[in-house]
């Protein structure tokens, strides 16, 4: 199924109220919808759900041969997969633009940035080491997927332990959990990938939604000025660890400076965000605290796209806050009355009142001949 194309109306909209400096859903260009992390009952299970963006993550483990360049390394891989569960235009066991992007752009961000011990991860130099694979799953596509896989991939990592493991002579024993506590994943420093969308020449937009990424890679391909995506990798040392430019950010320096130092501050307080997490996901495990996703899973969430209009918040505006009680000023011969206790009758023309009346009086006349 091909993806949805977003009108020029839309188009149009979008562009003049982020100019006007307003968003469709309410926030300012650097405010970020609302984070939550949250564990299941295994170590290295995790999902993420960053407004209706709802990503879960899964950390596996097995002992493998070490490549012959890395001997005494550990290996880490990753899996991306967008099931048509998330958005309709994916296909099952398909792999398209997107999915290949997103997995090459994790695996920048977590293996050539070197956050990870991998020389924690052998167990015998040239022959046997741990393989940690993360499976990330999109469960609901609704705008900014990099950033939202990015949490869940790096909260699954350090929340990820591996069994213990002894060395007895040539033989290697696994333990269990019951019999040996678990090893957690040795992290140097916690990268996080955070995009921005550019409009126009110098407006950046911090998690972007679906209609707005849309709209800044529609203004992108036609060439029009601005428009485009850009992702940057931050710890929390404020170290930049990835720089993905499309769009306007290649040819703007301004731009990408920007980004950086609105992102430096964004990847800290995302972080601080995680390890809280993880603290009291530990603290919850002492207690002996049943843990799975129920919290998080509710009737409330809606699946993505499930609205194909444009949907706007107003910040001054409740509907809920109208009533007809209130005391509220109003003209002498203005009348509040309730729907359901009155009919709304419009006013017609006088030919126009004639004829609905010559109609009316036609039905009785044929219903009281059909009594007869």
């Amino acid at each position: 199924m091909k993806e949805t194309q977003i009108s020029n109306s839309e188009k149009t909209f979008v562009q003049k109220i982020i100019a006007g400096g307003h968003r469709l859903d309410g926030r300012i260009y650097s405010e970020t919808r609302n984070l939550q992390i949250a564990f299941g009952s295994d170590y290295g299970s995790c999902m993420v759900s960053l407004g209706e963006t709802k990503v879960l993550a899964q950390v596996s483990c097995e002992v493998v041969q070490p490549k012959q360049i890395r001997p005494n390394e550990g290996i880490i891989f990753i899996n991306v997969d967008i099931s048509p569960m998330a958005a309709p235009q994916f296909e099952a066991n398909r792999q398209t633009d997107h999915t290949v992007n997103l997995n090459r752009l994790l695996e920048k961000c977590y293996k050539d940035s070197k956050c990870i011990d991998l020389e924690s991860l052998c167990i015998v130099v040239e022959e046997k080491v741990w393989s940690l694979r993360v499976d990330v799953k999109i469960l609901n596509h609704e705008g900014n997927l990099i950033e939202c896989a990015s949490i869940a991939t790096l909260a699954a990592l350090a929340h990820f332990k591996r069994p213990d493991v002894t060395r007895v002579g040539d033989k290697v024993i696994i333990h269990s959990i019951a019999e040996k506590d678990p090893i957690p994943t040795v992290l140097y420093h916690y990268p996080v990938c955070l995009t921005y969308a550019i409009f126009g020449s110098d407006i950046l937009l911090s998690d972007p939604s679906y209609i707005e990424e849309a709209v800044c890679m529609c203004t992108f391909e036609e060439g029009s000025a601005g428009g485009g995506l850009l992702v940057v990798g931050m710890n929390q040392y404020k170290e930049p660890c990835l720089l993905d430019l499309t769009g306007a950010a290649i040819h703007n320096v301004n731009i990408v400076h920007k980004a950086i130092l609105s992102a430096s501050e964004k990847g800290k307080s995302v972080v601080d965000v995680l390890k809280k997490a993880i603290i009291s996901d530990d603290t919850l495990r002492l207690k002996r605290v049943k843990i799975n996703y129920a919290d998080i899973i509710t009737t409330e969430h809606k699946q993505s796209l499930i609205k194909k209009d444009l949907s706007i918040c107003l910040k001054n505006y409740n509907a809920n806050d109208i009533n007809p009680e209130s005391d509220v000023e109003m003209d002498d011969d203005v009348q509040i009355v309730e729907p359901s206790k009155y009919d709304v009758v419009p006013t017609l023309p006088k030919t126009a009142e004639l004829k609905v009346k010559a109609e009316k009086s036609a039905w009785i006349e044929i219903s009281s001949e059909e009594d007869d």
